[in-house]
């Protein structure tokens, strides 16, 4: 079984001899669900901890491989799904599933308004992206978790993807450092946020780095009193950004700031408003890689931070976090700048070689070493008689070194050596 495009549906039906309950249908970013005798899909109330698909794919052993948001995984057999669907591009999931009989469970999701809006186009509205690293700047990182609606289904709490004003996730982790080339400034900022749409595990995460209680937790990751912080102690010293891939951190930072916007002060949305300069190290990566690729100058290696870094000899401990990753940004944009100055080696189209002959047949001489000819060697092979163990033993040998060297016993040598002895004396 050879399948290279992304699987999206599975189906395990009940067998013969099994209730109903054991019809189970997964389905990617949606929770593992049921089928009713409508064909209605319902999350299945066994396995609402587990949160939604993230992938099914099949092993080397033909099993399917079910992936799940909370970390736990599932493995059939092949014989035990009986369907299963791919990606294509003419159906989207729910007609595909809408093929196989059933329909999707009602997700649920908050509106775009027209008021929001309005809040998201104040918030950065000129943006310059700049080409050079600035002389100083704050670097940026952030870290995100994804949406979930909490609904109760019977006696289980059933968590749900959710969409909030358009986005699926939310900043979890917000860092900022400062810095004039290679100085660090005086800017530090690394808060966490609270999200009454995270799920469980997300909050245990940031307790567990932060080590604070769930109280002082919840009371220093309230949004309003982060998002103030951060205007006021980076936005409003007004230096570049500096990102790495800004696509996901400037528009997920955008879309947190309107959410929060009405709870700002005026002079807070004026600095929101403010014309803002970014610079993003990843697309800077890939100047560097093309500075001389006169042909394809828009071409861009999507490249991770943490795997440049890498190449670079730049080693971050705690990658995934926004407070290393801001500083690792900065450690690699920096080295990045110096390959920039470096003239690159241009390869030229490869020639055929020199052909080197050895030495003794282009002289016709054998090598020297410290001024001797050398010569073949001629090990002289030892036969095991008892004139041989005696010349062994007038060399200060012992019985049993002559023994282990001919695999003879210890007393063999002794009486040949002995008998060779006498035979000598007599003569």
């Amino acid at each position: 079984m050879m399948v290279t495009a992304r699987i999206v549906f599975a189906e395990r039906r009940a067998l013969d001899k099994l209730p109903q309950e054991n019809h189970f249908v997964y389905i990617v970013d949606y929770p593992i669900c049921q089928v009713d005798q409508s064909g209605q899909l319902l999350v299945a109330k066994n396995y609402a901890s587990w949160g939604e698909i993230t992938q099914i794919t099949i092993d080397e052993h033909q099993r399917f491989v079910i992936a799940s948001t909370s970390g736990h995984s599932l493995t059939l057999g092949a014989k035990k799904i009986v369907n299963y669907d791919t990606d294509a591009e003419t159906l989207s999931v729910t007609a595909l599933l809408k093929a196989n009989g059933y329909s999707l469970p009602v997700t649920t999701a908050q509106p775009i308004t027209d008021a929001f809006k309005a809040q998201l186009a104040a918030v950065f509205p000129t943006i310059e992206t700049l080409t050079e690293i600035p002389e100083k700047y704050a670097v940026i990182d952030c870290e995100f978790g994804v949406l979930f609606e909490t609904q109760r289904q019977g006696d289980s709490i059933v968590q749900r993807r959710t969409t909030v004003y358009g986005e699926k996730a939310g900043i979890f982790q917000l860092a900022v450092l400062g810095y004039a080339g290679n100085q660090a400034l005086d800017l530090f900022f690394n808060h966490y946020l609270d999200n009454p749409n995270f799920s469980a595990e997300i909050k245990l995460r940031g307790l567990k780095e932060t080590k604070l209680t769930l109280v002082a937790y919840e009371l220093q990751t309230d949004p309003v009193t982060v998002l103030k912080t951060f205007i006021h102690e980076v936005l409003a010293r007004r230096l570049p950004l500096v990102f790495w891939d800004k696509s996901n951190d400037l528009r997920l930072l955008q879309h947190t700031l309107a959410v929060n916007f009405d709870a700002f002060s005026t002079s807070e949305q004026e600095l929101l408003g403010a014309k803002l300069a970014v610079f993003d190290g990843s697309i800077y990566t890939n100047q560097v890689i093309n500075r001389s690729n006169h042909r394809k100058k828009d071409t861009h290696h999507y490249l991770p931070l943490n795997g440049v870094a890498g190449l670079l000899n730049i080693f971050n401990p705690h990658q995934h976090n926004a407070l290393w990753d801001a500083q690792t940004t900065h450690c690699v944009v920096n080295a990045l700048a110096k390959i920039q100055q470096t003239e690159p080696l241009v390869l030229t189209r490869p020639q055929a070689g020199i052909r080197v002959e050895p030495v003794e047949k282009i002289t016709g001489e054998q090598p020297q070493l410290d001024g001797q000819q050398l010569k073949p060697s001629q090990p002289q092979m030892l036969v095991p008689t008892p004139a041989t163990f005696c010349q062994l033993r007038t060399s200060g040998k012992t019985y049993r070194e002559i023994a282990q060297r001919f695999g003879v016993s210890t007393s063999t040598v002794w009486r040949a050596v002995k008998r060779q002895t006498k035979s000598a004396i007599t003569n």
